[in-house]
């Protein structure tokens, strides 16, 4: 018998993990506990059981215990290097700036708030009930971490202000700097490079040159209840607001396990072409026959395909940058669904939502309305800013979400309106023109203003009204 129910343990703790990452599909549930019910960490932490430390920039000292309110820590990388397992890092309100903030003519330092290499088993939390502390950067980023020997795991972070210097940059010194690439013109505010069990959650995020918030080489991330605005301006390296990308199963579980949820996602704008010195003169991810082109040799706009010229000194145009964007993950991310829901989006530089590249997925009750600020050439705008004299080609005709070769996708309940009237609100991309990707079953999906692709006419219903704020309120049956 002692035998028999031995022989039974190792199903009994499967299915006891199927059910901790099982999604609980509450389509019409909107409310907060859904979204922070959500997430589970992989490791047994009881953060009770372990002292908090305590941080302030104005009255804290390094040399303290770091044990209470009266004697905190001052810096919190100083916490974070004399940390305990399984424990919660308090941030109290104030203002965190990297080192030489501010006081350093080097556009290139290399200096962080926060370096989370290898960290596991930590909460970086703001103070309750106080005023969000404020992580204020001007080189690579706020908090930077992960890689493929030192990744980032069981990480918690919420109830702080990210403030870039985007306020301190103009178009010209960002496109004098757009081949070097230096840290101040191509900070992040969250970036993590490799981990799994990461939830990021209650940030505002703003005025970062780059990416608001991004995971690369991750699993089991959750990104919900942030707001990010004024990102990805000065960066020439074709960011967006929050982002997943190049994504990595740590298991076969193949429920959902990426999430980005109830974001409040805007003005988030390419304003610099993107550049990659890496790319060889006959190579770009847009067209195949390059090389045979003496132009695009030469450097030369005139007579160099504009697919060509993509990444590279002559793109003179801005096809990137989205709101919420998952990219590059089908060849890497081959067990696990990504959920992207209740968010909204608006003002956004080309879509408000992006599923690129990317298999298994719901998007779900998402607002999408008035993005596509990068300019239609053929759509002269009221107030031409700098950056948008200087482009020489109309962005692609989308403003909505776009599904860009990606299979067994889910949208259901979703409201989109595109800038302009023949802007795609809802798009599928294939690749060199091919036949569509599947799309899971969906629907209840209305559109305000804006196309609707031909893959998406089953799923997608028209709201026939001039009054498009219609698509600014959510979905509720």
């Amino acid at each position: 018998m002692l035998k028999g129910i031995l022989s039974l343990f190792p199903l009994l703790l499967f299915l006891r993990s199927l059910e901790a990452a099982k999604f609980l599909d509450n389509s019409n549930n909107n409310n907060d506990n859904y979204h922070r019910n959500l997430f589970q960490f992989s490791s047994e932490c009881d953060y009770d059981e372990t002292l908090p430390y305590y941080v302030s920039s104005s009255s804290g000292k390094n040399w303290n215990t770091g044990l209470s309110t009266d004697k905190p820590f001052q810096t919190i990388q100083h916490a974070i290097n004399n940390r305990m397992d399984c424990q919660i890092i308090y941030v109290m309100e104030g203002i965190y700036r990297n080192k030489d903030f501010g006081t350093s003519n080097n556009k290139n330092h290399k200096n962080k708030i926060i370096w989370l290499n290898g960290v596991a088993n930590l909460k970086i939390l703001g103070y309750p009930g106080s005023t969000k502390p404020i992580l204020e950067f001007d080189g690579p980023g706020a908090i930077i971490g992960g890689s493929k020997t030192s990744p980032v795991s069981n990480i918690e972070i919420a109830n702080l202000e990210i403030r870039g210097p985007n306020r301190n940059i103009n178009w010209q010194e960002a496109m004098d700097d757009r081949l070097t690439k230096s840290s101040y013109y191509n900070g992040r505010g969250i970036a993590i490079w490799a981990g799994h069990h990461i939830y990021l959650h209650d940030l505002v995020v703003h005025d970062c040159p780059a990416s608001g918030l991004r995971v690369n080489r991750g699993d089991y991330i959750t990104i919900s209840n942030n707001v990010v605005y004024n990102t990805t301006f000065w960066t020439s390296s074709a960011e967006s607001a929050i982002v997943l990308a190049a994504s990595e199963h740590i298991d076969r579980y193949d429920g959902v396990k990426m999430r980005l949820l109830n974001n409040t996602v805007y003005n988030n704008i390419n304003k610099v072409p993107y550049y990659n010195p890496n790319y060889d003169w006959d190579y770009s991810p847009l067209k195949s026959n390059c090389g045979s082109y003496s132009a695009c040799e030469q450097e030369l706009v005139e007579d160099c395909p504009w697919q060509c010229r993509y990444g590279h000194k002559t793109q003179d145009y801005i096809i990137d940058g989205m709101g919420v964007y998952v990219t590059r993950n089908s060849d890497t991310y081959l067990h696990g669904m990504m959920e992207l829901s209740y968010n909204t989006c608006y003002g956004n530089g080309i879509n408000g939502l992006g599923f690129h590249r990317t298999h298994r997925g719901t998007i779900k009750q998402n607002l999408i309305y008035n993005n596509g600020v990068v300019p239609r050439l053929d759509k002269p705008e009221v107030v031409e800013e700098d950056w948008q004299k200087f482009l020489g080609k109309s962005r692609q005709p989308f403003s909505g979400i776009t599904i860009n070769n990606a299979k067994s996708v889910n949208l259901c309940s979703n409201r989109v309106a595109a800038r302009y009237d023949d802007d795609f609100a809802y798009r599928q991309v294939t690749d060199n023109n091919g036949q569509s990707q599947h799309l899971e079953v969906g629907g209840n999906n209305k559109v305000c203003k804006g196309k609707i692709d031909s893959t998406f006419t089953t799923i997608v219903d028209r709201v026939y009204s001039e009054d498009t704020t219609i698509c600014q309120e959510r979905i509720t049956q």
